[in-house]
């Protein structure tokens, strides 16, 4: 049986640190305004999938030997701040082609954007260890502690589904607005910046423990 007033304490602070802005929204919004509302949600099902599977590893105990196997930790780290980082020059080179030759930035497909956005969450090992510390905080010592865990795993999760598919409707709004060419070449800019911020972000935090 899970403990209610725990409960809605944790709807309450996952919805407040979910709904700062940071990174993920950064880029949920770029391509929301970039390529319309489409590709914002399946940007966010693609951010949702894996957190959602860096969530089903907690659970698993695998974020505690992380925490305690530091070179591992900071395998994870290089592989997803490179990650980050080859995006970022991706993101460049398409911009910087866009302006040297005119050519028109061709729209990701459906799977392109939600393989994206798996892989962008999964890149930071960093909230794995996140979600080890703060799920634990609201199970009841009274009840079992894994089906606890479930439950609250599930529902940070939907909370986080349903505000980033908030961010990307209401930026998916303005595609038609900056339809103009130099406009959508100039969020390419933008989509490269933020991938180089969460890039940096990532390869200079520091290892656990």
């Amino acid at each position: 049986m899970i403990d209610f007033s725990l409960f809605f304490g944790f709807l309450a602070a996952s919805t407040v640190l979910i709904a700062i802005p940071g990174p993920n929204v950064m880029l949920i919004a770029v391509q929301s305004a970039a390529h319309g509302r489409r590709a914002g949600l399946f940007i966010v099902l693609g951010l949702t999938t894996g957190q959602a599977l860096q969530v089903s590893l907690v659970l698993l105990g695998l974020s505690a030997l992380l925490s305690l196997w530091a070179s591992g930790y900071v395998l994870l780290k290089i592989l997803g701040g490179g990650y980050l980082l080859w995006l970022a020059i991706q993101a460049f080179l398409h911009a910087k082609r866009h302006i040297a030759y005119n050519e028109p930035l061709a729209p990701p497909t459906s799977s392109h954007l939600f393989r994206r956005g798996v892989l962008v969450a999964l890149a930071n090992p960093k909230t794995m260890l996140f979600h080890a510390a703060f799920l634990p905080q609201f199970v009841s010592g009274m009840s079992p502690v894994v089906p606890q865990l479930i439950v609250l795993a599930i529902s940070f999760l939907l909370i986080a589904w349903c505000l980033d598919s908030v961010w990307a409707m209401g930026f998916g709004s303005l595609q038609r607005v900056i339809k103009h060419p130099v406009v959508q070449n100039g969020l390419n800019w933008v989509s490269g910046g933020v991938y180089l911020v969460m890039g940096i972000l990532v390869l200079t935090r520091r290892s656990p423990g």
